[in-house]
């Protein structure tokens, strides 16, 4: 007996979700070969390229599902998605606004809206967007991280700690969450807190340098110099291609009074800039 295009769909979302991809585009394609116009399999093809870093091809899928069944605000979310990895934001802000327009209560578009509307510069608005979506989903911890930050951006400390703080009752194992939270009150003077903070953060995640680092300057405004320059080493030796740890060893060691070592270590932080920004420029011309 021949199976339906549900039954396929079915199948195939069946193998995807169980990693098997070749087996469920095997299924997606068979759709498609009965029914060209068939939006669902389009959609999920669409899916697995964007998965597969092929974003323009997973963009002209999914627009070739609207094509066949309009109002889908899951296509235009994706597209959204696939938009922003290509790093066009104003763009990818327009397709959440399109699947928000089909379905107001998408709560991912929200919060992707709000995201692209924080690179935008566009925070305040960010917030309320980050509030609609929390109003759909209040267990989105996502949401509420990213909400912190964004208020954290607008200076609005008080509300971003009691964000940060409703993301850790619902996930306490998240390592960067407390990060974040520790990084602000660090910025506001308490450090014995962030200390506290970055060392749960390790704790979660022994390998998280950038919270090592974090670790050392918070240790270095205690004026424990020594440990300070112990956790950036740290972060140093889990990461030694990044500029910012080199440059953290520079400020300890200059602490210290070690001079030497500290040019040492500037000169290092450079050489790796140097490094990163040649990469970069090469990266950019090549073809898409």
């Amino acid at each position: 007996m021949t199976a339906t295009a549900a039954e396929l769909i079915e199948q195939g979302l069946s193998h995807h979700r169980a990693g098997n991809i070749a087996l469920a585009m095997d299924r997606y394609t068979e759709v498609l070969r009965n029914d060209p116009r068939n939006a669902d399999a389009l959609y999920y093809i669409a899916v697995l390229a964007c998965q597969e870093g092929q974003y323009s091809q997973g963009i002209d899928l999914a627009r070739r599902s609207l094509a066949f069944r309009n109002g889908q605000a899951r296509a235009h979310n994706m597209i959204g998605q696939a938009l922003h990895r290509q790093g066009k934001i104003a763009d990818a802000l327009v397709a959440f606004d399109d699947a928000i327009a089909c379905d107001i209560k998408f709560t991912e578009a929200y919060g992707n809206r709000a995201n692209m509307l924080v690179e935008l510069g566009r925070a305040a608005e960010a917030v309320t967007s980050f509030d609609r979506a929390i109003e759909l989903d209040p267990n989105s911890v996502m949401d509420w991280i990213n909400r912190g930050a964004a208020l954290h951006g607008l200076g609005r400390a008080g509300e971003a700690i009691a964000s940060y703080d409703r993301a850790l009752a619902l996930d306490p194992g998240y390592p960067p969450l407390h990060l974040n939270r520790a990084n602000l009150l660090h910025e506001l003077g308490r450090c014995e807190e962030a200390l506290a903070g970055y060392d749960r953060a390790i704790s979660l995640a022994p390998d998280f340098a950038r919270a090592h680092l974090a670790r050392g300057f918070a240790l270095k405004a205690l004026g424990r110099l020594e440990n300070a320059l112990a956790a950036v080493d740290e972060a140093a030796k889990l990461e030694p291609d990044v500029a910012a740890h080199q440059k953290g060893r520079a400020a300890m060691l200059a602490a210290l009074g070690r001079n030497d070592e500290a040019r040492a270590a500037e000169e290092k932080a450079a050489a790796l800039e140097r490094k990163a920004a040649e990469k970069s420029k090469a990266g950019a011309g090549e073809p898409a």
